[in-house]
């Protein structure tokens, strides 16, 4: 389990460069994206993409803040600059995200 966790770790760069490369406008990776990102999803993997959720320290990496609006019930999630993964329930890297709140 170990050894299978630590090589869905040295993944995680590949599946950033894939979701840059989507982000900038490349469709190309696409399709290969979402192969490896089905067959780690398969074997355990979870994304954490949590835009509009409340904030939760344990899952998610805050390194940006902007003030409440008058809507906002607590702190919520207003931007994701990189997705968190999991792996079987247990958090392998947070999503780092910019909260509002």
């Amino acid at each position: 389990l170990r050894a299978v966790a630590a090589l869905v770790e040295e993944l995680l760069p590949v599946l950033d460069a894939c979701d840059g490369a989507i982000a900038h406008g490349s469709t190309d990776v696409e399709p290969v994206f979402a192969a490896l990102l089905q067959s780690l999803e398969k074997q355990g993997l979870e994304r954490i993409d949590p835009l509009g959720d409340a904030f939760d320290p344990s899952l998610h990496e805050a390194v940006m803040h902007e003030p409440a609006t008058d809507d906002d019930d607590g702190t919520v999630v207003s931007d994701v600059m990189r997705p968190g993964y999991g792996w079987k329930g247990h958090v392998i890297r947070p999503a780092m995200v910019k909260v509002r709140g």
